[in-house]
């Protein structure tokens, strides 16, 4: 069976995309991001991470290979912008925070989606609303998933699943901790060099 790979900058994505980018209430979680393959869920990959989350602000933090890596999506300012940091080097990059096509979660995509309520569950003793999600991707083609949106987080959602072709990604959070959270988790360090972004990451 094809094995993934995925880069970086990939999973950072990925991470971000999944993410509660809106969630008003300040909090911390472990975030895990499960990605399968075929009907029975084989080849599976696990990819952990921490994140913060004050209003329109996210704070994720991921270490693969043994390298720490930031990223920081900034809702809040105009345009909204997301910050990779590289704490080794002391570097970051700039990319545009709109995403190429439409999401399940992205502004201004109302027309595109299909956000459709199922029923009350708890979800590691959160009580959540749950789903169902109906939008086009950026070529057209029809995606679907599940949303589990925890009531006492201003509707953030701590659980989702997606479903494409054969593969199936599951992304949900454990470790909830809801507590007022410092606003320089949410800004570049001071001394952090600028540096390019690869050609596919920078604002086209």
């Amino acid at each position: 069976m094809k094995d993934y790979k995925y880069s970086g900058f990939v999973i950072l994505w990925m991470a971000l995309l999944f993410s509660p980018h809106y969630a008003q209430a300040d909090y911390s979680a472990d975030q895990f991001i499960t990605i399968s393959r075929g009907e029975f869920g084989g080849n599976q990959r696990i990819f952990p991470a921490k994140i913060y989350a004050q209003n329109k602000k996210l704070r994720i933090e991921i270490e693969m290979a043994g390298r720490l890596s930031v990223n920081i999506a900034r809702g809040d300012l105009a345009p909204p912008v997301n910050w990779t940091l590289m704490p080794d080097e002391r570097m970051y990059m700039e990319t545009d925070a709109k995403p190429d096509g439409p999401g399940p979660f992205s502004p201004g995509t109302s027309g595109n989606y299909e956000k459709v309520f199922l029923s009350k569950e708890p979800v590691a003793g959160i009580m959540t609303n749950k789903f169902r999600l109906v939008w086009k991707d950026k070529e057209g083609n029809r995606q679907t998933g599940l949303a589990w949106e925890a009531v006492e987080l201003n509707n953030a959602p701590i659980r989702q699943e997606f479903f494409n072709k054969d593969e199936h990604v599951l992304v949900q959070l454990a470790n909830i901790k809801t507590k007022k959270l410092n606003p320089t988790l949410f800004e570049i360090p001071a001394g952090y060099k600028k540096v390019s972004a690869p050609p596919k990451l920078s604002k086209k």
